[in-house]
């Protein structure tokens, strides 16, 4: 009988977020070398008196962890503030996706004080526990193991960087992936995948693509605007609004290994993207990419809209895509995942 394995996600239903897409990754490379795989997540959400008191981050993180243990599980898998607590003799891999801190302190400018504190001391304090009593530490980026090294006081036993398909995620025709979106062929479009947060600098893109004279595109689950909302695509139908884009926006102010980063690299598209997380170490390995890096503010995401064309973006792409085949790929991600599931293997 196969070994069993439980990854603890977010949301099972759905794989829209970045933790929960890694989740469904991980489960298949899991399934790959021989595991049986669940994913499971909280049962209910917190109360709203638990929310206010700050003890809803405690009380979802062990409702996931009490779902985990009912499967009778030979492994967990969990990921951020999910999954803290004893699981006895089970062990666990914990996963660091950034932190609630540092993803607090991006957004510390449009968050009440309240719920700053809450996310600091609550959902910070709940994150710490969760990797102290793991067995192993995973981070997915350098920058998401320094936080948790900086915030936690934990040791990290591997940084393991998000994969993608790079079969789906490759160079297309932008004229045939035009018309399968129903676009003009001759109009200039800058994409945006992903949620409308503060954080990922959904504040920045209208007004920029507006004044650089692109028609701005949306991936995701809302729209904008004065922006055209492609909805929530599939990978094939994501991978043409890449390829339709003349350039993918993505202003983000936090993140520790961005799918979309990920993709719009292996799509060969040129990606106006800030200097945080994953992209360090990107841009560390190919520093010429920071032409196409941008800051936070409307000025300079509007000034590189404009003159991002002045620049040999193919021979940069055709780079980061090579990286990304590289470092990247479905087989890099599962082979980085064997060594340290092995030796937990019963």
């Amino acid at each position: 009988m196969a070994p069993r394995a439980v990854v603890i996600s977010p949301d099972p239903s759905h794989g829209s977020g970045g933790v929960e897409r890694m989740c469904l990754l991980l489960a298949r490379v899991l399934e790959g070398q021989g595991w049986d795989s669940t994913i499971v997540g909280p049962r209910q959400a917190s109360t709203q008196w638990q929310f206010r008191l700050g003890l809803g981050y405690t009380s979802v993180s062990r409702s996931s962890l009490h779902e985990a243990m009912a499967e009778e599980p030979d492994l967990i898998v969990s990921n951020g503030y999910l999954g803290a607590g004893c699981s006895g003799d089970v062990p666990r891999i914990h996963v660091y996706h950034g932190t609630m801190i540092g993803d607090t302190r991006s957004e510390a400018t449009v968050l009440p004080v309240r719920e700053r504190l809450r996310r600091t001391l609550s959902a910070g304090a709940t994150e710490l526990v969760a990797g102290h009593c793991a067995t192993k530490l995973v981070c997915v980026s350098e920058s998401a193991a320094k936080e948790a090294r900086r915030y936690y006081r934990v040791k990290v036993d591997a940084v393991i960087p998000n994969g993608v398909d790079t079969e789906v995620f490759a160079p297309r025709d932008q004229a045939g992936a035009r018309a399968r979106l129903g676009l003009r062929r001759d109009a200039r479009y800058a994409l945006f995948v992903g949620r409308l947060q503060h954080r990922k600098g959904s504040d920045l893109i209208q007004g920029a693509a507006q004044r650089a004279g692109f028609e701005l595109l949306i991936a995701g689950t809302s729209g904008a605007r004065g922006a055209r909302h492609l909805g929530v695509l599939d990978s094939d139908a994501l991978a043409d609004a890449y390829a339709a884009s003349d350039c993918v926006l993505f202003p983000t102010r936090y993140e520790a290994c961005s799918f979309v980063v990920l993709e719009a690299l292996a799509c060969g598209r040129p990606l106006l993207t800030t200097r945080v997380g994953w992209m360090t170490t990107f841009l560390r390995d190919i520093p010429e990419y920071d032409a196409l890096c941008i800051t936070p503010t409307l000025e300079d995401v509007t000034t590189r809209l404009r003159t991002f064309t002045d620049i040999d973006t193919d021979r940069l792409a055709s780079t980061a895509r090579a990286y990304v085949l590289a470092h990247n790929s479905l087989r890099r991600y599962a082979e980085e995942w064997q060594p340290l599931l092995g030796g937990l293997r019963v």
